[in-house]
């Protein structure tokens, strides 16, 4: 036998906010592929999944998923085959494209001596974008009490404040929030727990 050899091009795919990568690899022992993010080893979880297919012919196809792929995700990955005699590697290089950017890290402001809290996050994108809150994971739940606000950044032409102002706060608003700011290319996230003292 000889080593793994790679059949034609490693593909790189997006499809509903996921980034597949994908190589077909002829004479790979399926229990020996590994995958690398710059030099470090990737384990699967809940956000990475390794998964194979037999293609016929001695060949496998080998596909990881990136689900919720966003900015910090982007870079090289390497796929390692091996068997007996050796041993091939394909490489990808992911682009996060044109995501939106942050400009800022994420700050809570106080209004009306503490009625009203604020978490404002700065973000520009030359692309339109729209932003989703989450409160320890799930969709905030908009209120009269809680509100999503939206306005024009007046320190950039290109930048937008989103805004999630927290009325009258109580108890149960204390959570982990996350803002994930989209456009049509991309996406990015930022997020802050909101402790009362």
């Amino acid at each position: 036998m000889a080593p793994p050899s790679i059949y034609g091009e490693p593909k790189i795919r997006s499809e509903n906010g996921s980034v597949f990568l994908e190589v077909i690899a002829t004479g790979a022992d399926v229990a020996k592929i590994q995958w690398f993010f710059g030099a470090d080893e990737l384990e699967e979880n809940e956000f990475l999944k390794f998964s194979h297919a037999d293609e016929g012919g001695n060949r496998t196809k080998f596909i990881a998923e990136i689900k919720d792929f966003d900015k910090p995700l982007a870079g090289e990955y390497k796929a390692v085959f091996a068997n007996n005699d050796g041993e091939n590697s394909a490489t990808f290089t992911v682009t996060a494209g044109n995501a939106p950017d942050f400009h800022d890290k994420p700050h809570i402001v106080q209004r009306d001596n503490g009625n009203v809290i604020v978490i404002k996050v700065r973000a520009k994108s030359h692309l339109e974008m729209k932003a989703e809150w989450f409160k320890d994971e799930k969709p905030v739940k908009f209120t009269d009490r809680v509100k999503a606000v939206v306005k024009k950044d007046d320190k950039d032409k290109d930048g937008y404040q989103f805004l999630l102002e927290i009325h009258g706060p109580q108890k149960d608003d204390e959570a982990k929030y996350k803002c994930v700011v989209k456009n049509s290319e991309g996406q990015n996230q930022q997020s802050l727990n909101l402790v009362f003292d």
